[in-house]
């Protein structure tokens, strides 16, 4: 792209501001775009509307050697309240939309995953059912191998397209690809694009209960009047992590504006305008004392993006 090495950020803003479908912003508050509403200003935002534009925004930023984080529907991140030095790679609802052919279906990374399965549904394709309510876009869910009550989003995949960060063609099929419980390692260093899954037929009435039937679940079981990231913490083996924060007597604990769920120790709201820290610091919290209780160490599952101090 001929762009010489270590370029500042108002160079590499500039030169991606020439092209074409493309939207950038400097200092742009990332805030807004998190499920959290949580995080500092990013020193670049880019919004890319076609595949094509990502490749050259990710030939850009690689060889201008700036730090880059790639953001989905920020459903499964706590964003610093310093924000993000670098570029912040967008593929959000600027890359969203589905293509059925009977039941398989090409998906763009950014769709909201419960868009993606209410339409499903609707069709009588099933799969992804039980997946309801779990928030984000398909390429995050695909990042962590989102789940629930016996389903990920692996058992349905059957290929991904996207780039390396140098802007490289990159595409896999599902045995090409390690899923684990809540990862997909030889993903996380990939930008997703596009996949392919290939759902089940079923009826779609049978298929619109049990999704329902889980989204009143989700309802009742989680808070949802306030914003947060969803489960903070993976399932600990043998153990669930917000029955032990519960009874490591964190049920309600506030620093800031956030708070412990009162209803559901393993989601951490944001009640009162917190700040990244604020979550932080419960978060820390949690950790240490479930560790002094029961000697089980939680992993997170939330992402942490910037600078925090520990």
């Amino acid at each position: 792209m001929g762009v010489s090495k270590n370029l500042d950020t108002a160079q590499i803003a500039e030169r991606l501001a020439r092209m074409a479908a493309v939207e950038v912003k400097t200092n742009e508050i990332i805030a807004p775009y998190t499920s959290y509403k949580i995080g500092g200003p990013t020193a670049v935002w880019v919004a890319p509307q076609t595949e094509t534009s990502i490749r050259e925004v990710l030939a850009i930023v690689h060889s201008g050697n700036i730090p880059l984080f790639i953001m989905g529907l920020g459903s499964n991140l706590l964003v610093s309240d310093k924000g993000w030095p670098g570029v912040t790679l967008y593929l959000g609802v600027n890359l969203s939309g589905w293509r059925f052919g009977g039941s398989a279906a090409t998906v763009l990374a950014g769709t909201r995953l419960l868009d993606l399965i209410r339409y499903a549904v609707d069709h009588g394709h099933g799969g992804m059912e039980l997946m309801a309510g779990i928030p984000g876009s398909i390429g995050g869910a695909l990042r962590m191998n989102a789940g629930a009550f016996g389903q990920e989003i692996a058992q349905t995949i059957v290929k991904v397209q996207g780039f390396h960060l140098d802007g490289k063609s990159f595409a896999a099929e599902r045995k090409e690809i390690g899923f684990g419980y809540r990862q997909a390692p030889d993903l996380e260093r990939i930008v997703l694009t596009s996949a392919q899954f290939h759902f089940k037929p079923a009826d779609a009435k049978m298929l619109k209960q049990r999704m329902n039937d889980i989204l009143a679940l989700r309802a009742k079981k989680q808070p949802l009047d306030y914003p947060s990231c969803g489960s903070v913490f993976k399932r600990p083996p043998g153990y669930y992590a917000g029955a032990l924060i519960e009874e490591a007597g964190l049920k309600g604990e506030r620093a800031g504006g956030a708070m412990i769920s009162p209803r559901h120790a393993g989601f951490i709201l944001n009640t009162d305008n917190a700040k990244a820290a604020d979550v932080f610091r419960l978060i820390r919290k949690i950790e240490d004392r479930v560790w002094q209780r029961f000697g089980v160490k939680l992993e997170r599952e939330v992402k942490l993006i910037g600078e925090f101090d520990d």
